[in-house]
């Protein structure tokens, strides 16, 4: 069964609430086409394989332009 993270709370039969990113299986299978076209669900990755590379570490921790000096070293 396709599998597919809400992008929004939804409630849907029988008596069923899905709440923003959480996974499900069982969403009426009438209701996917207009769900995704909508933007309200997306596809959900198997875990482990994500289709995007990992941003390189200069992406997401930036070095320091200059050394920071504590007050002691000052004199």
């Amino acid at each position: 069964m396709a599998q597919y993270r809400a992008l929004v709370g939804l409630s849907y039969p029988p008596d069923r609430r899905v709440e923003a990113g959480q996974i499900v299986d069982d969403l009426p299978g009438k209701s996917v086409k207009w769900l995704l076209e909508q933007g309200l669900i997306e596809p959900a990755k198997a875990e482990g394989k994500a289709d995007a590379k990992p941003a390189p570490a200069a992406a997401t921790a930036p070095a320091l332009a200059t050394p920071v000096k504590d007050e002691e070293d000052e004199g």
